[in-house]
């Protein structure tokens, strides 16, 4: 009889272990929904952006259904995600490449063991997540494809997330799925900006933008002043093509165009608007009002004579804005492609740019080199033909646009939609996002091509020199136990590590400190007692912790001007507790780092949330009153916070990183 409810319970346990599996899955648009690391659910190599929902749309839109009968689906629509491996030249949105393709060989099975969490998808080609990811290994052709993949999967209580781990042997890939019947796509975010500064008309109510997306409406989306003449507006528009202007004070006074320029609609209908088509989310350039180009204006940081810099990774090209890890120049190319090293680039203050080769450039095979190398400049891209060049700058929203065919920076092929296959095919203008650094004279140089970013490093030929930032470090030593004979001292690689150089100031209530003059970059660093009798100890993957593959981890800042940082507990990233036991560390904050949003979770009623900078300076408060809050910072600039969470019984702090 006892067998008998076993075999019972077992049959139970094993259809309601299915039931929890059955359905049509996506993978979550989340930040982190793809990661992978060292350890189980553990992101520290790599994990995708709310950035990437967007522009990874073709794989997040890919669709799993696990039938009851142990039947399995892959529909993909068409368009998926393709890498190198795969035959793509680089990894994008394109058609899906059998056997991962979702048609050859299927249909595909599966088994899942409710008591194991093992998920095993069987058929070549079948698989979640990432094609390349098996068991041991990550694939180098599709002709490598196994005939199945176990996978461990959970799920949440309300079994609507499914999360998938898989060892590939140096690591484990972790992906966050959802039931299709709670997924929503949201329409991709479209961001217009336009430049007032040389409009001489009254503006009275506002700017608006007028299309047909909003039924050319009038004053439904006004625009906002964001400064310096720029004013700015973000919209959830279904993907398409789109017909719009800007227009002044609802349809008191709006763009009028002729017709033949080149944002304009190419639809023959008699109305001249401009003109766009998108998939997924964009921030458009900012443009003069009733014109395709930006406003000529310039800034006296930018004026001046610059080339790129001679370093590794002055050049480089990746999926995302500074990452170079499709390709990035060694230092051994600062001398074989010293013909492009030597190359000037001028920017004067009457706003007109001059681009000096010195006769000799570098050469690639869509300009006719064979093989690529040193040679003539091509023309358009050889400075002299449609010379004098003008250039915009907006040093608000950081966009540099050279104006001119042929005029450009970096690389003469690369451009807003793409890449040139053609000399002939060059565009009128090109528009780069810029930061200025080490006293504005370092120039780094992003621009998105349509399939991911290259990025150029110039310097100033002739720089200037001024005094290095002063730093103020604090640690709270109150919750230390060993013995502080001599001191607490700060060691970093600013100092060599040296022990004893850079002793710090007792300040009284646990607080230590010192101020010190730092060269402007990146620096990592520690706390340590009597020298280096003993030190912070972190395992990596802290808020606070540089991410450098290097055997050690360190506190780690980024210098750029004068900074007071936030008082942290020692071996800590976060200010020590006090006072608060009905909060303890129970209160947490995730997605970090973020883009537009951070979730706040309690188990304790939270009163408010404030957002403060490192040196002290309030950003953002809120009041919250629950345990949970989803709290917006979308406004709040790139860079570190440390964040306050109040409830009755007092306040804890954690630290941000806002992407």
């Amino acid at each position: 009889m006892k067998k008998q409810y076993f075999f019972i319970l077992f049959l139970f346990l094993s259809v309601v272990g299915f039931s929890q599996i059955e359905g049509t899955w996506r993978l979550a648009p989340i930040a982190g929904a793809l990661k992978v690391g060292p350890n189980q659910n553990d992101g520290s190599w790599y994990s995708t952006s709310m950035a990437d929902v967007a522009t990874r749309s073709c794989l997040f839109d890919d669709s799993i259904t696990f039938a009851a009968g142990g039947a399995m689906t892959h529909y993909m629509d068409g368009s998926t995600w393709i890498e190198t491996w795969q035959g793509a030249n680089a990894a994008g949105c394109g058609t899906p490449v059998a056997p991962h393709d979702g048609v050859t060989n299927a249909p595909y099975t599966y088994s899942y063991n409710s008591g194991t969490g093992e998920l095993t998808v069987n058929g070549v080609g079948a698989h979640l997540g990432l094609a390349k990811v098996y068991n041991g290994g990550e694939l180098t052709s599709p002709a490598g494809a196994p005939s199945s993949i176990t996978y461990l999967v959970n799920f949440s209580a309300n079994t609507d997330t499914m999360n998938v781990d898989i060892n590939f042997g140096v690591g484990w890939w972790h992906y966050t799925y959802v039931k299709s019947s709670i997924w929503v796509m949201a329409n991709p975010n479209v961001t217009f900006k336009v430049n007032m500064s040389n409009y001489t008309g009254p503006i009275t109510t506002g700017v608006f933008v007028n299309g047909s997306f909003n039924g050319w409406c009038g004053s439904c989306n006004p625009m906002t002043d964001m400064g310096n003449g720029i004013w700015q507006t973000t919209l959830p528009i279904p993907s398409g093509s789109i017909e719009y202007k800007f227009t002044i004070d609802g349809w008191n006074a709006q763009e009028e165009f002729t017709g033949g320029e080149s944002c304009i609609d190419p639809i023959n209908d008699n109305y001249f608007n401009r003109y766009l088509q998108f998939n997924s989310d964009v921030t458009l350039p900012t443009v003069c009002f009733n014109s395709c180009d930006p406003c000529l204006s310039v800034s006296p940081e930018l004026v001046g004579t610059w080339k790129l810099k001679s370093d590794a990774g002055s050049l480089a090209v990746g999926p995302g804005q500074g990452n170079g890890s499709w390709w990035s120049n060694s230092l051994a190319d600062v001398t074989t492609r010293a013909c492009l090293f030597d190359d000037s680039i001028k920017f004067e203050l009457n706003g007109t740019m001059t681009h000096y080769m010195d006769g000799s450039t570098w050469l690639e095979a869509w300009q006719g080199a064979n093989p690529e190398g040193c040679g003539a400049p091509v023309a358009p891209h050889d400075g002299t033909t449609n010379a004098p060049y003008t250039y915009s700058y907006n040093s608000a929203t950081g966009e540099l646009t050279t104006i001119g065919v042929g005029a450009h920076i970096g690389l003469a092929k690369v451009n807003n939609a793409g890449e040139l296959s053609n000399p002939a095919n060059a565009p009128s203008s090109i528009t780069y996002i810029i930061a200025l650094s080490n006293n504005n004279n370092t120039l780094t140089a992003d621009i998105n091509f349509g399939v991911g970013w290259w990025r150029f490093i110039y310097e100033k030929t002739q720089p200037v020199v001024v005094a290095d930032p002063n730093i103020t470090f604090k640690v709270d030593m109150s919750t230390y136990n060993g013995t502080i004979a001599q001191g607490v001292y700060l060691n970093g690689d600013f100092n060599g590590w040296c022990g004893t150089c850079n002793p710090m100031t007792n300040a009284g209530n646990g607080i230590w400190e010192v101020t010190l003059p730092i060269a402007v970059g990146p620096i990592q660093y520690k706390y340590t007692i009597d020298g280096w009798n003993a030190f912070e100890e972190f395992n990596g993957g802290e808020s606070c912790t540089d991410t450098i593959n290097d055997g050690f981890v360190n506190r780690y800042y980024e210098v750029s001007a004068d900074a007071v940082l936030p008082v942290v507990c020692f071996a800590s990233c976060d200010a020590c507790l006090s006072g608060i036991d009905e909060i303890g560390l129970d209160a947490s904050i995730y997605p970090n780092p973020s883009t537009n949003f951070i979730n706040i979770s309690s188990e304790t009623i939270l009163n408010r949330v404030t957002i403060s900078n490192m040196n002290g300076s309030e950003i953002l408060s809120k009041y919250i009153g629950s345990k949970q809050y989803s709290l917006d910072i979308a406004s709040v600039p790139a860079g570190i916070y440390l964040i306050s969470l109040e409830s009755e019984n007092g306040k804890i702090f954690k630290t941000m990183i806002k992407e």
